[in-house]
Formats: C-alpha cells, sequence, structure tokens
C-alpha cells in the first residue's frame, strides 16, 4: 500500500497544515488525525488537529492532545482524513472557505466532492481503516513509528475492525496490529477505552434505547428521543456502539438504529451481518459508508423519518429473499 508521490510532496512542501475528520469522530478518525499530527510535529513541521466540536471522551487517553488546537491564521494545507467531502468536515466555516490546497486520505469509497479533486486524494476502499493508510504514508515520510503514532495507530485500526472482529479483518491487518503491539501498544487499555467503556449515564440512555427495540424478518431497530438525553444527561456522543447492540439479536439481517437529540435533525446508524449492502441504502438518504456500516442524516421528524427508512431496509431485505 503506497501513498501516492503526490500526496507525499504536499505534506512536505507545507510547513503549517490542518488535519481534520469528518463530524461525530470515532476512533479512526481521532486515532489518523493524532498519528499524523505528532509524524508531521516530528519532522518539523507544525500540524494543528481541528475536531471544531471536540473529541469524544474515550479518546482523552490517546497521546497527542495537545496538537487539538485552531489555527490563528489560514494553514498551508488542510488534510482531510477519513472523509472525502469538505462540507461533513469538523471544521469551523472561516477553514472550510479556506482558499489553501485540501488534501484527502480516506478508505470509503470516493463520491462526491472526492472525484473534484482526484488530483490531491488519495483513496484506498481496500485498507481496513484510514488508519491503516496513515501508517504507511507515515513511513513513506520517513518519520519514526513511536509508541505514542503507534497507539494511535492501533485506535484507529481496532476502531474499524471492531478490534479485529470484522470482515475486514485480514492478515495484513493482524501483522500491522503486531507491529504496533512491537512498539509498546497496550491492547486492553485500547480496547477498554474504544469499544468498553461508558458512562453511568450513558448505560441509562441504553436502557431506555433496548426498551423499544423490535425485530422482524431481519431487522432491527429502535430510537433515541429528545426526553432521553434530557432525563439521562447525555448527548450523542454517548450512543457510539449502540447500534451494535441491535445487530447482536440473534437473526438480525440489517439493525437500524434512530437518534433526535433536538429539533427535526435525526441521525441514522446501519449495521449489517453480510448480506445486506447498508451503505447504498444510506445514499439513498444522502449519507454513506461501508457495505456492513453506513450512516445518514435527515432534516425530518423521528416520526417521519423512521417509516422512510425502514421501509428502504424492507425493500433490501425483501430483494435478498429473492436472490
Amino acid at each position: 500500500m503506497k501513498p501516492p508521490k503526490r500526496i507525499l510532496r504536499a505534506l512536505l512542501a507545507a510547513r503549517r497544515m490542518a488535519l481534520t475528520s469528518h463530524l461525530h469522530p470515532e476512533g479512526d478518525s481521532v486515532g489518523s488525525a493524532l498519528a499524523l499530527g505528532l509524524a508531521l510535529q516530528s519532522l518539523g513541521k507544525e500540524p494543528f488537529v481541528v475536531f471544531h466540536h471536540g473529541i469524544p471522551r474515550r479518546f482523552s487517553y490517546l497521546p497527542g492532545q495537545e496538537l487539538v488546537r485552531l489555527p490563528s491564521s489560514p494553514p498551508d494545507l488542510m488534510v482531510l482524513l477519513d472523509v472525502s467531502q469538505r462540507e461533513r468536515a469538523d471544521l469551523p466555516e472561516r477553514l472550510k472557505e479556506a482558499t489553501c490546497p485540501f488534501l484527502i486520505v480516506d478508505h470509503h469509497p470516493p463520491s462526491g466532492e472526492a472525484t473534484v479533486l482526484s488530483k490531491m486524494a488519495w483513496i484506498e476502499p481496500q485498507a481496513a481503516a484510514t488508519g491503516e493508510m496513515v501508517y504507511h504514508l507515515i513511513r513513506s515520510l520517513k518519520a519514526n513509528i513511536t509508541s505514542q503514532i503507534a497507539a494511535c495507530l492501533y485506535a484507529a485500526l481496532g476502531a474499524d475492525t471492531g478490534f479485529f472482529r470484522y470482515t475486514n479483518t485480514n492478515p495484513r491487518v493482524l501483522r500491522l496490529a503486531a507491529t504496533l503491539l512491537e512498539k509498546g501498544v497496550d491492547p486492553w487499555i485500547a480496547a477498554y477505552h474504544g469499544a468498553e467503556e461508558r458512562s453511568l449515564q450513558s448505560v441509562r440512555l441504553l436502557s431506555r434505547m433496548l426498551s423499544r427495540v423490535r425485530s422482524h424478518d431481519g431487522l432491527s431497530w429502535s430510537y433515541c428521543e429528545p426526553r432521553d438525553f434530557h432525563i439521562t444527561q447525555t448527548t450523542d456522543e454517548d450512543t457510539e456502539e449502540f447500534v451494535n447492540f441491535l445487530r447482536a439479536i440473534e437473526g438480525t439481517k440489517v439493525a437500524v438504529l434512530f437518534r433526535n437529540v433536538e429539533g427535526r435533525k435525526v441521525r441514522i446508524s446501519f449495521r449489517a451481518n453480510g448480506q445486506v449492502d447498508v451503505a447504498a441504502i444510506a445514499r439513498r438518504f444522502g449519507g454513506g459508508g461501508h457495505p456492513a456500516a453506513a450512516g445518514c442524516r435527515m432534516e425530518l421528524s423521528l416520526k417521519k423519518a423512521i417509516p422512510l427508512v425502514l421501509s428502504a431496509v424492507s425493500e433490501a431485505l425483501e430483494g435478498l429473499k429473492q436472490q
């Protein structure tokens, strides 16, 4: 897996660069940004890791937190990690509109702006995680993979492979994980913070979500409404991994979780057990992702969003029966 030379040249030529990812960042996006930021800093660069809406608490253990800051003036280069569309990047408006070059490193299939910016994009759909690509990027830049960088990369790799349980886990991924472990990564710390740890308030929110689960004909779904977040004093960040509880239900082919924190904005997470391409369903509603894990957002009430999405999922499941 070799990064294009134009990507390496752009990173080496810039002195000040802003690194960011998508809104509502998870382990792959946070770990990738911090790892690349630490590597660029070791090369004498001035990186800024920008998450305008903040990093989830569960990733506060990762090294490189001091790099999370806003540049006071436009950077020489903007690097989008794990996202290919500028409008989906977790940036303040002034940086989204910056005139500096935008560089993309992503393992999601290209769409929209990624095609327009293809000369400055490295898209690798075969990569298990953007963190896997960042590892090769750092190596190609001749930076050392320190124990701190390894911790960030392991968190990224673990997040998108379900800590080596998902179908994108392969011998190449496990060899990379072993390489990172040899740098001193503690696998339990990474798995605990990345997949298990949650607040008591989050557990109470989970209880409310699980009390509403519906499961039939291979489809399992539930929702969280504004009242749930208010009563449990939680945010959408606290729903991380909730959808996986739905996918775990016996007989489930597709799991869907709807979350409405406030107003008419509904976030929807899809998970599949390998037979249905949920990314194709998410794209129908302006979202995207991977065949087994995808998401979208809708400017609708829960009452209107739920039947629209469930109808699309049922249609896909019906098509599966006819194959």
